[in-house]
Formats: C-alpha cells, sequence, structure tokens
C-alpha cells in the first residue's frame, strides 16, 4: 500500500494545474486585499473601493487566463516532446521493446478475451423487451426438483396466479422430417403457445411472429422459423416468407423469421402447440413443456415463487390424483442460462488476471534493469536543469507507450482468441453467438492497456524518484547504493512473479486431475465403434404402433444383414442422457405419499441393445422378440433399483409407473443390468427401466450400429437402406458414442484447456523473470565475481552462488504462492471431482516443476558468470 500510495502521489503531481489555479487564485485575492485597503486610506467610501477593485481584478483574471493559456500549451508541448524522445529511445532498443511488447501483449490479450466471454455471457442483456423480468418456470416433486409442466396446469397458472403479465409455454425437443424441399432432412422442432413472442418481447426479422389467433385448433397451420435456419437452409431470401414447408407430410405456411440475437430457443422450426392441445400426450398427467413468465413491475422472485406454490397446493387440492406431489417454482431466465457457467467464468478471470500481474511483473523487472543502464543518462538531465519530476513524466511516458502498443497486440490476440472460440462453439459456453469484440470490449482493452501501463511504470519510476543525480553521475552507473535499491525490488517482483505462478499450476493441475479421474470412470457401457443415427417416423405415414414396428424392425434386418455391422438395436435415449423420466410404484414395498414416488430413467430398447452397448447382464435374461403385446408385460431393470427391492430378489416381482393410486400396467422385471451413467459421468445412476420395443412401440428411436468401419464410409451404407423403407425417413443427429461421451465432458476440457493455457503463460514468463533477475545481478557483481575468481574462487562455488540466489527467491515465492493457492483451492472446489482441492500431489508436482523451471532459468547467467575472465573485469572497473 505505502508503494502504490507513493505511485498515486506521483503520478498525480506530474500535471499540476490545479495546484497552479489555486495558486494564481490565491495571488489575486491578496491583490484584491490590497487594492481594497489602499482605496479605503485615500478616502473611499467602502463600497465604491471595492468596486473599484473589482473592477480592476477583471484585468487580472484575463491575465490568469492567458497564464493558463500559456501554461497548457507549454504542457502539451512537453509531452509531445516527450512521446516523441520515448519512440525514439524504444526504437533504438528494439529487442528490449518487442519483449516488453509480446509480454504486455500476451496478459492483455488473454484478459481482453476472457472479458469478451463474460460481457457476452454475464453482462449483456439478453434480447428482448426488459429481459431481466423473464423467468423460467417448471414443475416439481419431491425427488425431482425440476420437471417439465402439464399444458392444463399451465392454463390453471395464467388464470390464478397474480405476479405474471402473462405466461407462454413451448418446448424444443420435437423432431419434424421435413420433406418437399429437396432430399428429406430432419430438423430440431418446437411446439409453442401462441403468445410466446409476446411475453418474450421480440420483432421478427421478416414477416411475423406467431400470435394468439394461431392457438386455436381451427386455424391455418403456420410456422415460424429460426434465423440461422432462414440464413442456411433459405439463403436468407426473404421470400421465404409465405412459402409451404412439408413437416411430418403435413403442410406449414412459414410466416415469420425470429430476431438475429433471439437465442432463446434452440428450434429450428416453431409451430403453434393449440392445434394439438385435445391429444392425450396434452392431458394434465402429461409433463412435457417448458413455462416462461413476464413479471409485473416491481414484483421479486420470492413474490413469485410464494404466488407460484400457492397455486400449486391448490391444483394439488382440485386434482389429487393428476397432481398429487406436483409443486412449481422457477428462477430468472437470464441466471437458468448462464448459472452454470458462471463459475468457472469466474475461475479464469482470476487466472488471467494473475497473467497480467505476471506479465507486469516481468515487465517491470526489465524497465528496473534499463533504468539502470540509463541512470547516469537521467542524472545528467537533472543536473543541467531537467526537474525530477519530468525525467519521472517520461518514463511513465515510455511505460504508456509499451502499454498501449502491446494493448493493440493484445487486442489482436483477443479478437483471433474470440474468433476461435465462437467457431469451435464448446457446449458448456452458452449465448455463444453474443461473444464478440465490441466497443465495451475496446473500451476495456484501452483502460486496462493505460492502468497496466502505469503499474508496471511505477517501479522503475519511484526507484528513480529516490537517486541522487551527484552518486549517480560520480558512481558512472550506480552498481552501489541504489543499485543495491534495484535489486531487492527485482527480487521481489520475481518472487510475485513465481508465487502467482504457482496458483495457477496448481489450480491446472487439480483440474487436470480431477479430469484424469472422470475420464476413467466406468460409464456402465462400451462407446467404442458405435455409430448412432436418429430416426424419426411421422404420425401421418405411421399412425399406429403396427406400422411403426414393421418399420423399424424392417430397418434393424436390413442393417444387421450388413457385412460392416457387427451388432444393431433401436433405443429411445442413448446411455449417456437422462432422457424420458417417471415415478414408479414397486408391488410389496410400504407405499410411499403422492408425488414422493421414485424417480426413474427409462428406455424403450430392442432386443439386441445390451448387447450392442456391451451392457452387462447380472441376473436373468434381457429384452426378447417374443416379448411382444400379447404376451405378459416385462421390464429389465438396472442394479440399482433391484438394490432397492433386495438385489437379486428383485425377479420375479412387480412394478408400475406413477403412483399407487393410478391405472397403469403392472411390469414384471426380468432381467438385472448394470448401471450405466446417463445422468453423466459425475452422478451416480438414479436408475433405469427398459421396456421391449415390441410392448412399448416408440414413433422415434436411435439406430445403434457397433462397426469398425469409419462413420465416412457406414454412413452412406445406412443411408441407403433407410431409403429403401422409405423414402422420405431421413437420419439425424448421426454421432459416435465416443464423440458423444466426450461432449458430456465439455466443460471440464473447456476449464483445464484455458487454465492450462494460462499456468503454461505463467510459468514461461516467471522462467523469464528468473533468467533477467539472475542476469542482471550477475552484471551488477561482475567485479565480486571476478575478485572471487582471482582470488582462488572454483567454478562450482560460483555456480553455486549464482543458482543459489535464484532458488533462495524461487524458494520464497513457492512458499508464498503455496499458501496463496491453499486458499484459493476452495474457489475451484465445485468444478473438482473426487479430487480436494490440498491435493498434496499436485502441491508438490506444481512446486518442483516451478523450481526445475528456476533452475534451468539460472543455470545460463550461472554458466556466464562461472567463465568470468577477472582480467577483463578488474581492468574494465579501473
Amino acid at each position: 500500500m505505502p508503494l502504490l500510495a507513493r505511485g498515486s502521489s506521483l503520478v498525480r503531481n506530474l500535471f499540476r494545474r490545479e495546484q497552479v489555479d489555486q495558486d494564481l487564485d490565491a495571488e489575486i485575492r491578496s491583490y484584491f486585499d490590497t487594492l481594497v485597503e489602499e482605496k479605503l486610506a485615500a478616502g473611499m467610501p467602502p463600497d465604491e473601493a471595492r468596486r473599484a477593485a473589482a473592477i480592476e481584478v477583471g484585468g487580472v483574471e484575463q491575465v490568469k487566463e492567458r497564464v493558463r493559456e500559456t501554461r497548457a500549451g507549454a504542457l502539451l508541448e512537453s509531452l509531445l516532446k516527450d512521446l516523441r524522445y520515448g519512440l525514439r529511445t524504444l526504437a533504438k532498443n528494439p529487442g528490449f521493446t518487442a519483449a516488453a511488447v509480446v509480454t504486455l501483449g500476451l496478459g492483455i490479450g488473454a484478459n481482453t478475451a476472457i472479458f469478451s466471454v463474460v460481457n457476452g455471457v454475464l453482462l449483456s442483456p439478453l434480447a428482448g423487451r426488459d429481459p431481466d423480468r423473464l423467468v423460467l418456470l417448471w414443475e416439481s416433486t419431491k425427488d425431482m426438483p425440476e420437471i417439465s409442466v402439464s399444458y392444463p396446469n399451465y392454463l390453471d397458472w395464467r388464470q390464478r396466479t397474480h405476479s405474471f403479465e402473462d405466461i407462454a409455454v413451448f418446448n424444443n425437443w420435437e423432431q419434424f422430417t421435413m420433406t418437399g424441399q429437396g432430399d428429406p432432412e430432419q430438423v430440431q422442432g418446437g411446439l409453442a403457445s401462441g403468445n410466446l413472442f409476446t411475453v418474450f418481447g421480440v420483432e421478427p426479422t421478416a414477416g411475423r411472429l406467431l400470435g394468439p389467433g394461431d392457438d386455436r385448433p381451427e386455424a391455418d397451420p403456420v410456422a415460424v422459423i429460426s434465423h440461422e435456419f432462414w440464413q442456411n437452409r433459405f439463403g436468407a431470401d426473404r421470400r421465404t416468407v409465405g412459402r409451404t414447408i412439408v413437416l411430418d407430410g403435413n403442410p406449414y405456411t412459414i410466416v415469420g423469421v425470429m430476431p438475429a440475437n433471439f437465442r432463446m430457443i434452440r428450434s429450428e422450426v416453431l409451430i403453434p402447440l393449440g392445434r394439438f392441445t385435445n391429444t392425450p400426450r396434452f392431458a394434465r398427467v402429461n409433463h412435457g413443456l417448458i413455462g416462461i413468465g413476464r413479471l409485473k413491475p416491481n414484483v421479486t422472485i420470492d413474490q413469485m415463487l410464494a404466488d407460484l406454490g400457492g397455486v400449486a397446493r391448490q391444483l394439488q387440492s382440485d386434482y389429487p390424483v393428476e397432481n398429487a406431489g406436483i409443486g412449481a417454482t422457477g428462477e430468472p431466465l437470464k441466471e437458468r442460462m448462464v448459472g452454470g457457467i458462471r463459475q468457472p467464468l469466474r475461475v479464469l478471470a482470476v487466472a488471467v488476471g494473475l497473467v497480467l500481474l505476471v506479465a507486469c511483473a516481468n515487465v517491470a523487472n526489465l524497465l528496473l534493469s534499463r533504468a539502470a543502464a540509463r541512470q547516469h543518462e537521467f542524472a545528467l538531465r537533472v543536473a543541467i536543469g531537467a526537474g525530477r519530476r519530468r525525467v519521472v513524466r517520461q518514463l511513465i511516458t515510455e511505460s504508456l507507450i509499451l502499454a498501449v502498443a502491446g494493448g493493440v497486440l493484445g487486442l489482436g490476440l483477443a479478437w483471433a482468441g474470440v474468433k476461435l472460440l465462437v467457431t469451435l462453439r464448446p457446449d458448456n459456453v452458452p449465448r455463444l453467438l453474443d461473444i464478440h469484440v465490441d466497443a465495451t470490449v475496446l473500451a476495456f482493452a484501452l483502460g486496462l492497456s493505460l492502468a497496466t501501463g502505469l503499474l508496471f511504470g511505477l517501479a522503475p519510476a519511484l526507484q528513480l524518484s529516490r537517486s541522487e543525480p551527484i552518486l549517480a553521475l560520480q558512481e558512472g552507473g550506480g552498481r552501489t547504493g541504489g543499485g543495491r535499491a534495484r535489486r531487492r525490488v527485482s527480487s521481489g517482483l520475481t518472487v510475485a512473479e513465481v508465487a502467482m505462478a504457482l496458483v495457477l499450476l496448481v489450480g491446472a493441475g487439480l483440474l487436470f486431475r480431477s479430469f484424469v479421474k472422470l475420464t476413467h470412470v466406468d460409464p456402465g457401457f462400451d462407446p467404442r465403434n458405435v455409430t448412432a443415427a436418429k430416426v424419426s417416423l411421422p404420425e401421418r405415414d405411421y399412425p399406429d404402433d403396427a406400422r411403426r414396428q414393421i418399420a423399424f424392425r424392417e430397418l434393424l434386418r436390413r442393417v444387421r444383414a450388413l457385412p460392416q455391422a457387427r451388432d444393431s438395436a433401436l433405443t429411445t435415449d442413448l446411455p449417456i442422457s437422462a432422457g424420458w423420466q417417471t415415478g414408479v410404484t414397486f408391488e410389496g414395498l410400504p407405499p410411499v405419499s403422492p408425488g414422493s414416488e421414485p424417480l426413474l430413467n427409462a428406455v424403450i430398447v430392442s432386443p439386441e441393445y445390451f448387447r450392442t452397448m456391451r451392457i452387462k447382464l447380472l441376473a436373468g435374461r434381457g429384452i426378447e422378440a417374443a416379448d411382444t403385446k400379447e404376451q405378459p408385460q416385462v421390464v429389465v431393470v438396472s442394479e440399482s433399483v433391484a438394490k432397492r427391492l433386495g438385489g437379486r430378489h428383485a425377479l420375479g416381482q412387480r412394478m408400475k409407473q406413477g403412483g399407487a393410486g393410478m391405472e397403469s400396467p403392472w411390469l414384471t422385471i426380468v432381467g438385472i443390468v448394470a448401471d450405466v451413467r446417463n445422468d453423466g459421468l459425475r452422478t451416480a445412476s438414479r436408475g433405469t427401466m427398459y421396456f421391449p420395443d415390441g410392448q412399448v412401440v416408440p414413433s422415434s428411436a436411435w439406430l445403434t450400429v457397433r462397426s469398425e468401419t469409419p462413420l465416412a464410409q457406414l454412413l452412406p451404407l445406412l443411408r441407403r437402406e433407410t431409403a429403401a423403407i422409405d423414402r422420405n425417413l431421413p437420419l439425424a443427429n448421426i454421432t459416435t458414442l465416443d464423440e458423444a461421451l466426450d461432449l458430456t465432458l465439455a466443460a471440464e476440457k473447456f476449464s483445464l484447456l484455458m487454465l492450462g493455457i494460462f499456468a503454461a503463460l505463467a510459468l514461461v514468463l516467471a522462467a523469464v523473470g528468473i533468467y533477467g533477475v539472475i542476469a542482471y545481478s550477475v552484471v551488477q557483481r561482475s567485479q565480486e565475481i571476478g575478485v572471487r575468481i582471482a582470488l582462488g574462487a572454483q567454478r562450482g562455488e560460483l555456480l553455486g552462488l549464482v543458482v543459489g540466489q535464484a532458488m533462495r527467491l524461487t524458494g520464497i515465492g513457492i512458499v508464498i504462492g503455496a499458501a496463496a493457492a491453499f486458499g484459493a483451492g476452495r474457489f475451484i472446489a465445485s468444478l473438482l471431482f473426487e479430487v480436494e482441492s490440498t491435493d498434496p500431489f499436485v502441491f508438490t508436482a506444481a512446486a518442483l516443476l516451478l523450481a526445475l523451471v528456476a533452475l534451468i532459468s539460472a543455470a545460463f547467467p550461472a554458466l556466464r558468470a562461472a567463465q568470468t575472465d577477472p582480467r577483463d573485469v578488474l581492468l574494465h572497473e579501473t
């Protein structure tokens, strides 16, 4: 703090216009009082004396203004001279200038890039009118805090709540087969209530958006498309509005295009849900919608939650079977969108801040060394009349030139980094397309550059402000006195660099160790060599279970006949995703209160599924072709479900979907398989129940094929076999299970990659800093080293002397950094998996790595010192 206070005072005193104005004002007041006294002594009445004095002082005010203008012009001319001199001086030292600018560019660039992400994701508002009043709404049960919304419950929310201007619902998970536009194509679709865009408060890019009139069952079938889909599929042609597209065999007229910055809905095509509300999927017991509400002005989140909770309790009373245990809740939409990335971004913001501080310390060390070499120059300038403040200002000006040049380089690096990030499209970064280098980011980069210039320019400026020019001229280079002080400051900066580098290394090491443990978690299946593609059967062409079952079985038959396919199966959800969840009741277990039923993942699979996925059969049997609708209904459960029923004793027991009072068929457990981590690798499975596709026939499913043939060669074969069944059936969402599993680790990879880059950068900068300090120390102690050699010192002793100095600084930095990392570890604890934030292995490895880098960095100047010829040194000194 004393250093910062002194530096702040130094910077303030460089430009003393306020002090000049105060001095002139004091002189004018004194002159006015003198004039009044003279006129009173001459017999003039007091009022006339003051008026006459004021007239004369008015002329002085004009003089004062001229003095101000003259001083301002002189100050501007002086600053331009400093700027020109600084540019010439830096141009004469291209090596030093390049090192400083690149170092600062890396630090400023990293900070600007991360700020671009923070600004785009966390700080910039969402699209639409008053986006801070938008809240995401959902229902809940005791075991599941978030479930989708039932359409009848949504209608009751709109009628009975008082906190909202309006509430709308939509979903993002429809799959539409689009035909009539060339080859059949599966598009990401959604259903929406007609008031959705009114609630969001957005305007269309072209045409119009959905309105309340589109929700009527008898209304004309219309659709709106996303801006990205409009660009990619229709070339951003405004004549797209009014065209007809065929979705699942039904024609829809495109009436509008969503705005470009509206990314709160992932659907490529949205159609009104009012056309389907009379179907069973929209009964009160079925939950499949997302709620979005706009709060009334001044309504708080707590008031909204109390309002929703009260209505949910009323609905439980009104519908004791359908709404048993069903609650309602919500949170701000923006918090929901960005909450998961907030902590990783905070960690990265702190990390890049440390990188910038390391860069500043490095450049400050460079400037200290350069100031030492220029001390004779500065002392001479002071001796011939240049004020000390002028010389300090010159140093600050040169620092600002370096900082601005580093800021320009950093801005370029940040722009490239942001473009790369958007191109890579990491799945865990929300609002990715809102991230760009805009005016706010430019202002941040400029401010950061100026602040950085002042920060790293303070050390040499303060050092010079304490030096005596006469002593500097007498010493001819300042290797004593001031040199020792400079070495202390330089050593302190090096210790700080080492400490901050260790904090970043520990953080990166903890994330790496956590990531390794996460990748070694057994997912419960073998993802290698498995290709998956989504197949959806349009209801218009496949209106009943019989036709859908024939189509799926024929597809499997054809795919199995391929010599490239080792195994193949159908499943409604891949084993890496939770998919459909349902509450269950176990026969023979004590009944639970309504709404508190255990919640399990539910999947419909074909008989070959467990073999294709390499999921172990632990007891009983798997799904078989004989499990048809004519046979007793059966189910296969995972190990964690069986444990609720006594392990292997679960075989033969019965369970059903829903609560005890729900009219759903009892299912006999015929097999037990291993758990799969379909809730994520971090989370133990809640348990899964597998239904035979012969008894519960889906309308869409994943075709999974285990094959050693590369995807590029296998995919045309799969498309050929699918088209042989129905040429209007596309394959969608094509992926491999390796890729799909890899995507579940996107958040961990992003944090690890970013923090790893920053830690490596800090390590390199710390190594350069250690090298610079030791090299400078060797130059400053060259006379001492020459005398030691002349008196018989061995080379090994000199090596130990120089390297020992480096290792002492490194050791102090490691101790300080370890203490800081110990406290900072809790900051990233939420990002870790099965690793303690105080993991001794990581701390030890980081310290040893830093010590090794320091040893290597110190070895080069140490070897040069050991090879010193004492005669050259002593002759030079004399």
